[in-house]
């Protein structure tokens, strides 16, 4: 049998094991915008050779799609369909990965939610605005999933989801053809269900080799003082075994205590993105402001009221929180620190709070969520890793170690199943 065809025929077992999982999961999730298993499996027929051939991706609902509207759930503003794939999408066609569906987002991946509900409770949040591709992840509807971070988009819902969630340093992926929020912090990410599956994401993408061996010990500082308001106690619990774990095995640990200036960052970053997205969204609220949702609407106004002194302000301490934690960085291989507050907050009106990841988007870091543990009520618990800017293999790496270690196996169940 030649090589091509028995990759026809894993691609195939591949794809028929992900249809039962949508058929299972994906009318209690709700993750897919306009589900078509015949245009999937179109696709997955006509996929090519590649570093990624027979990989499934679901793409987050403001990312393009040729010949397909980008909604960004936002059913008051017109879409036509998209010229063209968008950049990061073209990639992984060019790299053998088909694509699944689109996934639901957050309206305009903002904090007004989607119907999306998170596998491992139904009556909790999956996070956002990546909601739809975090929770296809968790219950195996695809390999792999594109997402967005403004602030905490791609590694909270990875959190609350129990899945790797990996956001790049800053300018790593291309955003052409997806739809802006703050073009200044808008950071492409990606989510799998293991590290490994992570790294050859990143590589093939990137064309380069991945960091497979890290030099070890590793020096990892666990930061005490993320200057807001802590975490939830189950939380810094997990953080903390995690950071024991990896002292018994042999590798550095000491604790962090960031600048006391860095706090300011959790107010400009806000005014930063409200100013941009206020921008971005200048004639569609002009038409179209009726149908806004209150959140959005909100931000957009707050933004309007951003002066150009403030605009200057924010740049200015923005530039200094970098260059500190460029410096900081260069002590450590790694922080480890929260993902998340807690677990998923009960209710879909909200998709959690974003504090945990705002300093890595604000500064433009890489930032790597990996599950660690169980919380209240069974949900998962994830802890976050950043590495040096620029330095996204070795975060990888890195985070490679960490899994290995820690071990979680854990999977959402369907409501009811047994065992």
């Amino acid at each position: 049998m030649t090589e091509p065809t028995k990759r026809g025929h894993q691609v195939t077992r591949s794809f028929e094991s992900e249809l039962e999982a949508i058929e299972r999961w994906n009318p209690l999730v709700e993750a897919f915008v306009d589900w078509c298993p015949a245009t999937a499996a179109r696709r997955a027929a006509a996929a090519i050779s590649g570093p990624l051939s027979g990989w499934s991706v679901v793409v987050k609902d403001i990312i393009d799609l040729a010949a397909e509207p980008t909604r960004c759930n936002a059913d008051f503003i017109p879409a036509q369909p998209a010229p063209k794939h968008a950049a990061i999408v073209d990639c992984l066609v060019r790299l053998g990965a088909f694509i699944l569906a689109k996934s639901v987002t957050t309206t305009f991946a903002y904090l007004d939610p989607g119907p999306t509900r998170n596998p491992w409770n139904l009556e909790h949040t999956p996070g956002g605005s990546s909601s739809g591709s975090a929770a296809a992840v968790a219950c195996g509807l695809a390999r792999l999933a594109l997402g967005s971070q403004t602030v905490g988009s791609v590694n909270r819902p990875a959190s609350y989801c129990g899945v790797v969630g990996f956001k790049p340093t800053y300018g790593r992926i291309p955003t052409e053809g997806v739809f802006p929020f703050s073009p200044s912090v808008d950071t492409m990410g990606f989510f799998t269900r293991h590290v490994g599956d992570m790294q050859a994401v990143f590589e093939a993408v990137v064309q380069e080799s991945a960091v497979r061996n890290p030099s070890v010990p590793l020096k990892v500082a666990v930061v005490t003082n993320l200057g807001c308001e802590a975490a939830d106690p189950e939380m810094i619990d997990a953080v903390q075994a995690v950071a024991g774990k990896l002292r018994h095995a042999g590798h550095r640990v000491c604790s962090l205590e960031l600048p006391a200036f860095v706090k300011k960052a959790y107010e400009l970053h806000f005014l930063l993105i409200r100013s941009e997205v206020a921008d971005v969204h200048r004639e569609y609220f002009r038409q179209y402001g009726s149908g806004y949702r209150p959140r959005l609407r909100e931000a957009i106004e707050r933004g309007q009221q951003v002066t150009s002194q403030q605009l200057q302000g924010i740049q200015k301490h923005r530039k200094k929180t970098i260059t500190a934690f460029d410096q900081l960085l260069d002590d450590n291989d790694i922080w480890l620190l929260p993902s998340a507050a807690g677990i998923a907050p009960r209710g879909l009106d909200s998709t959690g709070d974003p504090r945990m990841n705002l300093l890595a988007t604000y500064t433009g870091v890489p930032a790597l969520t990996l599950p660690v543990a169980l919380g209240e009520h069974g949900l998962p618990l994830g802890v976050q890793v950043i590495g040096r800017r620029m330095n996204d293999r070795a975060l990888l790496a890195a985070g490679a170690v960490i899994e290995q270690l820690i071990g979680f196996e854990h999977q959402p169940r369907l409501p009811g199943a047994s065992g």
